[in-house]
């Protein structure tokens, strides 16, 4: 009997620190896991505030474009402005073409596109 019990005791004992090792083990995984787990989270949390930062920076961009814009558009409206009240105190000067024609079909007409010619540069300037 004496050696049943000794059997049954190692037997016990045997088993015991298989299931001893069997929940170390679970235990490790499971610290392994859960460190992934919240490692991974902290890098989305990471990832979602770097994204909710440069969603910020773009709002700041595009106001800042706005801006831009309406300052430019202010200044072609300014810049057409003055050139009205410049164009409008520069004197003006009509042109008349007198020709007096030759009787030669061809110069005649050459002369008077010459003419309209230099009046239309002369008005550009």
């Amino acid at each position: 009997m004496e050696a049943l019990k000794q059997t049954v005791s190692t037997f016990i004992g045997k088993v015991l620190i298989v299931v001893i090792i069997v929940l170390i083990g679970v235990i490790v995984a499971l610290s392994f896991q859960n460190l992934g787990v919240s490692g991974e989270r902290n890098v989305l949390e990471q990832t979602v505030k770097t994204k909710d930062v440069e969603t910020a920076r773009q709002k700041d961009r595009v106001a800042f474009y706005k801006a831009w814009m309406e300052r430019d558009r202010l200044d072609a409206l300014e810049k057409d402005a003055e050139f009205n009240r410049t164009m409008a105190a520069k004197p003006k000067f009509i042109t008349s073409i007198k020709y007096i024609p030759t009787g030669n079909d061809c110069a005649d007409l050459n002369a008077i596109v010459e003419e309209a010619r230099k009046n239309a540069e002369e008005s550009r300037l």
